[in-house]
């Protein structure tokens, strides 16, 4: 199918949505899910390290520019250093303590972007279940899609800091969270604001190098409180996202594995007739990867509804957040390489390029990503 044909067409149900992705990757053979595998630096828990005490260092170093040609969307380049030192402590098999800071410091600037302390405390109750306290696991984004999670928040975001609860078994993961990005106290001008989460996977099949999952997200956002002084009424921002997996596995030395993905997801938002002049809006998302030893390409189409979400990557929403200039219909076709090169265990360095099409509108902007990610532990001793 062509180009031309997408332009030229315009959908207003999710079945024309699923339609036109059944034409589409019928012409690619192949298709496939692609994940951030980059974006990750939590520490992972290690039960046999009892009474140990080290040194741990995590750090992102990163260049991305965004040429962004649509008027509703930023075009920007940034580049920085995030890095985390931190104390890692392991007073029981089933316990462990970091503390340190988290510091982020973008080039070209002589300030600081960010600066705020870095506290963990993980309790492995089960090799299955895990609670976390303080600063929680946000690796890969919680698995989010873009639609509702700005991959580039994982090094220029706040650390999520909260309550967090995960379970992992053999065919089922969950992970539910809690990220609390401002509290007030009484008499604060401003209003508290939380995002919270619930994201699962199902594997329904998993058999001969294949398997079939069925991934929900239940994810929002809240600004409210009763406390403080600023004006206006609370307000939240929610999207449920059930979908569907399939991902082949292959002997082959050139092609590793392949895949499809898709979703739909619906966003509620506060309407209040001004700026969200109704109460919700949804989006139909599928894509196809394949991966191979010199990196991972994906084909991907969204259409949007009156689709918005406050932490989405920006060319994904209906709302651009200024203003009142909503989109009806938003429809993108997304084409992603990445490549990812292990240097040593935990430290890799990644580079990720996107080209986004807006059919409707008739408009390209690219994206391009450089990564470095070094995590590490060094002079581990006991204490006791």
């Amino acid at each position: 199918m062509k180009t031309s044909t997408f332009v030229k067409l315009q959908l207003n149900c999710p079945k024309g949505c699923l339609l036109l992705i059944l034409l589409f990757f019928a012409g690619l053979n192949v298709s496939g899910q692609n994940e951030y595998k980059l974006f990750r630096n939590y520490e992972p828990f290690n039960p046999d390290s009892t009474g140990r005490l080290y040194f741990g260092f995590d750090n992102v170093n990163f260049f991305k520019n965004n040429e962004n040609k649509l008027e509703r969307t930023a075009d920007y380049t940034i580049t920085g250093v995030m890095f985390r030192p931190k104390v890692v402590f392991y007073p029981d098999s089933r316990l462990r303590v970091e503390l340190g800071g988290h510091v982020l410091k973008y080039n070209g600037r002589d300030d600081f972007a960010q600066i705020s302390p870095w506290f963990n405390v993980h309790f492995q109750a089960s090799n299955k279940i895990a609670v976390i306290v303080g600063n929680i696991n946000a690796d890969q984004e919680h698995y989010l899609p873009e639609q509702l999670y700005n991959p580039e928040l994982f090094y220029k975001g706040k650390p999520e800091a909260g309550l967090q609860a995960k379970y992992n078994s053999k065919r089922f993961c969950s992970d539910l969270w809690i990220d609390w990005q401002k509290m007030i106290l009484p008499g604060d001008p401003y209003k508290e604001r939380f995002a919270f989460g619930v994201r699962s996977n199902l594997i329904i099949y998993d058999k001969n190098e294949s398997s079939l999952s069925f991934p929900f997200t239940f994810y929002g956002l809240h600004e409210g409180g009763t406390i403080g002084t600023a004006s206006g009424l609370a307000k939240s921002f929610i999207t449920i996202t059930p979908g569907l997996v399939f991902k082949k596995t292959t002997s082959g030395k050139l092609i590793t594995d392949y895949g499809a993905n898709s979703l739909f997801s619906l966003s509620t938002y506060p309407k209040d007739n001004v700026v969200f002049k109704q109460a919700n809006g949804w989006g139909f998302y599928a894509s196809g990867t394949i991966n191979s030893f010199v990196g991972g390409l994906t084909a991907a189409f969204w259409h949007g509804h009156l689709f918005y979400t406050p932490q989405g990557t920006p060319i994904y929403q209906n709302y651009p957040g200024t203003g009142t200039d909503w989109l009806i219909d938003h429809q993108i076709i997304d084409l992603k390489y990445n490549y990812q090169y292990k240097i040593m265990k935990d430290t890799y360095f990644g580079f990720v390029f996107d080209y986004y099409y807006d059919t409707l509108r008739m408009k390209a902007v690219n994206s391009e990503g450089l990564y470095l990610i070094i995590n590490f532990g060094v002079s581990p001793r006991k204490i006791r």
